[in-house]
């Protein structure tokens, strides 16, 4: 997984793998939990809620990121950029889960990611 991880960042372009975690990684984060979450699990509709609201913030912090380091996108390219990011790292996700199953020790991993991210107060 964490060869997903590395592997998005440095498809954005935007961060080489040995930098601390910043806000693409924290996008990142979010984006697994979330692919993992909607096959894996069915969550009641406040936590669902306040996962997408915080999912969103990081998600419009990300987009302003990536604009910051590669100066001269515009916000569509930015999105674009995202969105293709976001794609790959949905479909390795989902890999594992037809691999190995939701009971996969990364998916549960992920799934416990999801809650916290859900109760995340920023």
């Amino acid at each position: 997984m964490k060869r997903v991880l590395i592997l998005f960042l440095m498809y954005c372009g935007a961060v080489n793998a040995s930098e601390k975690t910043d806000i693409l990684k924290i996008f990142e984060h979010f984006t697994l939990a979330s692919a993992a979450a909607s096959k894996c699990i069915k969550s009641d509709k406040s936590e669902l809620t306040a996962f997408l609201a915080n999912y969103q913030m990081v998600t419009l912090f990300t987009l302003e990121e990536i604009q910051r380091r590669k100066s001269g996108i515009t916000e569509k390219q930015a999105q674009e950029i995202l969105v293709a990011g976001s794609t790959k790292a949905t479909k390795a996700v989902h890999s594992v889960i037809a691999d190995e199953g939701c009971d996969s020790p990364k998916i549960r991993d992920l799934i416990k990611r999801f809650h916290m991210q859900a109760k995340w107060k920023p």
